[in-house]
């Protein structure tokens, strides 16, 4: 049963670096990394502004 568990939670962690869900956790750990005084940005204002982000500056994207 642990060994489902751990599997599972492998799947996870791939499929969300996949799909890019992970960003937000990669960007808290550069942060505290970089700039341990700065305050992060909420989850919402993080994905927000990387939206606008990605607006301006289509990389590789299909559409």
């Amino acid at each position: 049963m642990e060994k489902l568990r751990e599997k599972l939670g492998q799947a996870r962690r791939f499929m969300e670096g996949v799909l890019g869900a992970d960003k937000y956790r990669q960007y808290l750990a550069h942060l505290a990394k970089t700039h341990p005084d700065a305050e992060p940005m909420t989850e919402r204002v993080f994905w927000r502004e990387y939206s606008n982000w990605q607006e301006h500056n289509p990389q590789g994207r299909c559409c």
